[in-house]
C-alpha cells in the first residue's frame, strides 16, 4: 500500500500485505497531517493473486479559494462562460486563452499563473474582434470585362461594410450586387457591379429634297453607345436619291446625329433618239462640209412664205454623202499620183 500526493510524491512509508491466494485482503487510507484523501483506490479491497498488486492512497493539499477565468471584449462583454479553477493551498494553477471565433486576445493578464491562496482570485482575458477577410469590389460589363481597378476593404470581423457604385462615363448599372451591403467574415467576398453601356443620343433620319423641304416623316433611332446603327433611303414616288449621306451608317455617341437623304425630281422618260449611220472610215473623222451660204431675205416681204425650193437645208444623209465623196476622191488622186511616180523611176 502506498500514501502519495497528486504528483506521485510519497507522504508515509508504504506497507505490505500477505496472504493465501484469493484470500480477501482490505485496506484503508492513513491519517496524514495536513492532507486529506483525494482518491480512495478503487482496490483498496480485493483477494490475493498470483500477481502482486499496488494499492495506492492519493492525498491532496486543503482546498485554496476559487480562481475564475473570464474572457471579456473590450467592453467588459463576455464572450464565452467563466470558468472556475480551484485547487489546494499554494498549488499551482495555470489559465490559457480560449480559442473563440471570430476573436483574437488583446491583452494577456498578468495573473494567468499563480498559486491557490485563502482569498479567490479572477482571471480576465480580454479580446478584441479578429480581422475579417478582405472584401474586394469589381466593376464590369456584362462579359465580366473590367471597367474600373477592383477595390479591396478590410475590416474586423462582423464589422458593417458599404459599397456604392462608381461612376464610369458611357456606363450605366444594370445590376447592383445583392451583397453591396453586408458584414465582413472569415471567408473572403466578391462584390461586383455588372454595367450596360449607356443610351446614346438620339439619330434622326430625314428625307428631304434639295431645298431642304420635308419629302416623308423623318424617324428617330435609339440604341446604346457605341453601338452600330444603320439607316436606308425611303422609295419615294416621283422622287430619286441625289446621293446617300456619308454617316448613313455609324454608331451612337453621347452627341444627337442627323442623317439626311436628299432626293430630286424623277426626269421625263427620255425621247427616242434618232440612231446616226455609221461611219464606214471607222475612226477617221469626215471632212468637214462647205458651210451653204446664207441667203439674203432682208428683202422679202413679211408676209412671204419661204419657198421649199428655193431653201434647201442638207439632211444628215446628204452631208455623210458629201463626205464620202470627198475621201474617194481623195484616195483616187493618191493613187494616180504613185502609180505616175513608180512609171517614171522605171524609165
Amino acid at each position: 500500500m502506498k500514501y502519495e500526493d497528486e504528483k506521485g510524491n510519497e507522504l508515509a512509508p508504504s506497507e505490505k500485505l500477505s496472504g493465501k491466494l484469493d484470500a480477501p485482503y482490505e485496506t484503508t487510507a492513513k491519517n496524514i497531517a495536513g492532507w486529506t484523501v483525494k482518491t480512495t483506490p478503487n482496490n483498496a479491497q480485493g483477494t490475493f493473486t498470483d500477481k502482486e498488486q499496488t494499492v495506492t492512497y492519493v492525498y491532496e493539499k486543503a482546498d485554496g479559494a476559487s480562481v475564475t477565468v473570464k474572457y471579456e471584449d473590450d467592453k467588459g462583454n463576455e464572450l464565452a462562460p467563466s470558468e472556475k479553477r480551484s485547487g489546494k493551498l499554494d498549488a499551482p494553477y495555470e489559465t490559457t486563452a480560449k480559442n473563440i471565433a471570430g476573436w483574437t486576445v488583446k491583452t494577456t493578464p498578468n495573473n494567468a499563473q499563480g498559486v491557490f491562496t485563502d482569498k479567490e482570485q479572477t482571471v480576465t482575458y480580454v479580446y478584441e474582434k479578429a480581422d475579417g477577410a478582405s472584401v474586394t469590389v469589381k466593376y464590369e460589363d456584362d462579359k465580366g470585362n473590367e471597367l474600373a481597378p477592383n477595390e479591396k476593404l478590410s475590416g474586423k470581423l462582423d464589422a458593417p461594410y458599404e459599397t456604392t457604385a462608381k461612376n464610369i462615363v458611357g456606363w450605366t448599372v444594370k445590376t447592383t450586387p445583392s451583397n453591396a451591403q453586408g458584414t465582413f467574415t472569415d471567408k473572403e467576398q466578391t462584390v461586383t457591379y455588372v454595367y450596360e453601356k449607356a443610351n446614346g443620343a438620339a439619330v434622326t433620319v430625314k428625307y428631304e429634297d434639295e431645298k431642304g423641304n420635308e419629302l416623308a416623316p423623318s424617324k428617330k433611332l435609339s440604341g446604346k453607345l457605341d453601338t452600330p446603327y444603320e439607316t436606308t433611303a425611303k422609295n419615294i414616288a416621283g422622287w430619286k436619291l441625289v446621293a446617300a449621306p456619308s454617316n448613313a451608317e455609324g454608331k451612337f455617341t453621347a452627341k444627337e446625329q442627323t442623317v439626311v437623304y436628299v432626293y430630286k425630281k424623277a426626269s421625263d422618260k427620255n425621247k427616242p433618239s434618232v440612231p446616226k449611220k455609221p461611219d464606214k472610215q471607222g475612226d477617221k473623222k469626215a471632212k468637214p462640209t462647205k458651210k451653204t451660204p446664207k441667203k439674203n431675205y432682208k428683202n422679202t416681204p413679211k408676209n412671204q412664205k419661204n419657198d421649199p425650193e428655193k431653201i434647201h437645208l442638207p439632211s444628215t444623209g446628204d452631208v455623210w454623202m458629201d463626205s464620202a465623196i470627198y475621201i474617194l476622191a481623195g484616195l483616187s488622186a493618191l493613187i494616180a499620183g504613185a502609180v505616175l511616180i513608180r512609171r517614171r523611176k522605171h524609165v
